[in-house]
């Protein structure tokens, strides 16, 4: 008997069947047919602790329509998966209406919520005894996962799914609460988008680092899937961290070698992860940095379903956990159309940013935000030796200070329209985009009057 689990730790071929076939069917019936268990389940399982592929599917498929506010019945669920194979080869409609037959009564769902989650306990166990014979697992990270055990059984048997009323009203009402000023709010999940080679990863880079060197208990867990050790070096040098700075609370993996977060198996993994950092540093609020976001995936980054299965899997555990989190991503050819591939990557977080550079530094434009009190627009102006971003008030579009270089060369009159401007650029085959123009016309005027 493990100590805090009350279960029988797994020993062998004697230890029991790996799963109980007739609650997780019994489950997935129960949540087809009634939207109020549908909406249980999700809040108490997630799709790993089943043991089949495809019930993991459904359950995922179920989570995703909960959270959507979308109706579970199964005529819904089998017209929005039909194109999925995996659901073709489970059975299609016929399979859904099969689990329907095994739901049973209301009155048994916390029993086979119950058996299905004891059962997947009993395999992460086994599992962890495996991997610790194997040399795969410390001790340490080994009572670190146990730890996560216990507090989710504890939070499995001890709490409602549901509101609590009686204290409800008596909570303060929900305001800005910042984890970094006007950019990343607490407790939220966030996307960064940007042109290539814009500046994103040097700035939230720049952003983490400040986060896990400040006085605020802050940890930062930032997964690496493009740069090399050398990169990473190289810009902490640059903003002035070396050895003498502590950057323990900088949890930097780099190039990570975990599945992909669309599926169940990398959001199982990315979970112990963090269960060890959150036992390493417990009284530290976490920040997850993924980086970048298409390449911690296995789907089609221009499919919804891609986004949905990240949301399902990992995403709507990142939010249950109250963490804040940032993904950072690229553009897609016209920048001012939002992030690449699909429009559903905004579906699923509360902040999206569009990073731009200007002459010297990087705005934030709001893209979405579901809190009325985001910022619409962000500036930072970036400053050498030590490399940081300062928050200014007033910035200008990059190659504002080299378009107005050229304006002088040419000799258009500091009072020029930009009209007449763009006229003498473009018989000067200098063409420009209007918004870098007019902001140069202005920037001449006010070096002459002192403001620049």
């Amino acid at each position: 008997m493990l100590a805090g689990l009350d279960i029988e730790a797994p020993a062998g071929e004697g230890a029991g069947p790996a799963w109980c076939e007739d609650a997780e069917r019994g489950l997935l019936g129960l949540g087809l047919l009634y939207p109020q268990a549908a909406r249980l389940i999700v809040s108490r399982l997630a799709p790993e602790d089943f043991f089949l592929p495809r019930h993991q599917r459904l359950l995922a498929e179920l989570a995703r329509r909960v959270a959507a506010g979308e109706g579970s019945d199964p005529l819904l669920v089998g017209a929005g998966l039909s194109g999925e194979r995996w659901f073709a080869e489970a059975g299609g409609k016929l399979w859904l209406h099969e689990l329907t037959t095994f739901a049973g009564h209301l009155g048994h769902l916390e029993g086979y919520v119950t058996a299905v989650r004891e059962h997947a306990l009993k395999r992460r166990l086994r599992d962890m005894g495996e991997r610790l014979a194997a040399g795969d697992m410390s001790l340490d990270e080994a009572e670190a996962s146990l730890t996560s055990l216990r507090e989710r059984v504890q939070r499995a048997e001890g709490e409602s799914p549901f509101l609590d009323w009686s204290t409800f009203w008596s909570k303060d009402a929900e305001g800005p609460e910042w984890l970094f000023e006007d950019v990343l709010a607490r407790g939220r999940g966030h996307a960064l988008y940007a042109s290539h080679k814009a500046g994103k990863s040097l700035f939230c880079l720049w952003l983490a680092a400040k986060l896990a060197t400040g006085l605020e208990p802050v940890a930062v867990v930032w997964l690496d899937f493009e740069m090399s050790e050398g990169d990473v070096r190289e810009r902490l040098l640059d903003m002035g961290f070396g050895p003498e700075i502590d950057l323990s609370r900088l949890c930097y993996a780099l190039l990570p070698d975990l599945p992909p977060l669309d599926t169940p198996q990398g959001a199982s993994r990315l979970m112990d992860l963090l269960d060890r950092v959150q036992a390493r540093f417990p009284d530290h609020h976490p920040l997850l940095v993924l980086d970048t976001f298409s390449r911690a995936l296995v789907g089609e980054e221009n499919s919804a379903d891609t986004i949905r299965a990240f949301y399902a899997h990992t995403g709507l555990r990142l939010k249950q956990r109250g963490l804040t989190w940032l993904r950072l991503d690229h553009a897609g050819k016209d920048h001012e159309r939002g992030q690449r591939g699909t429009s559903g990557k905004g579906d699923d977080v509360d902040v999206v940013w569009r990073l731009e550079r200007t002459e010297d530094g990087v705005r934030l434009t709001r893209d979405l935000a579901r809190m009325a009190w985001v910022p619409a627009n962000v500036t930072f102006t970036m400053t050498e030796e030590p490399l940081a971003f300062r928050r200014v008030d007033q910035d200008w579009p990059a190659g504002t200070r080299e378009t107005a270089e050229v304006l002088d060369r040419l000799g258009v009159p500091l009072l020029a329209t930009a009209r007449a401007a763009q006229q003498a650029l473009k018989e000067a085959g200098e063409g420009r985009r209007k918004q870098v123009l007019v902001a140069a016309l202005r920037w001449r005027r006010e070096l002459v009057e002192g403001r620049s």
